[in-house]
């Protein structure tokens, strides 16, 4: 699936991946290929994609068609 991460500064991260990690107000959240249609809030931490980590202020989170979109600070 394709993950963008998108800061105020530009984009931070764009590439196919097969899962994403992201801390949510009630915890971790993970999507991975396939995920039904969903909007998230996203929390100030580390999101994990793949086997890498990136720090992240809070944001939403849109996935919809194998397309997980982060907009964060």
């Amino acid at each position: 699936m394709l993950l963008k991460i998108i800061t105020p500064h530009g984009v931070k991260y764009q590439g196919e991946v097969s899962r994403v990690k992201f801390p949510a107000a009630n915890g971790l959240m993970e999507i991975l290929e396939n995920h039904a249609p969903m909007i998230a809030a996203v929390s100030e931490g580390e999101v994990t994609v793949d086997d890498d980590i990136l720090n992240v202020g809070g944001g939403i989170l849109r996935v919809e068609d194998n397309k997980v979109t982060i907009v964060c600070e």
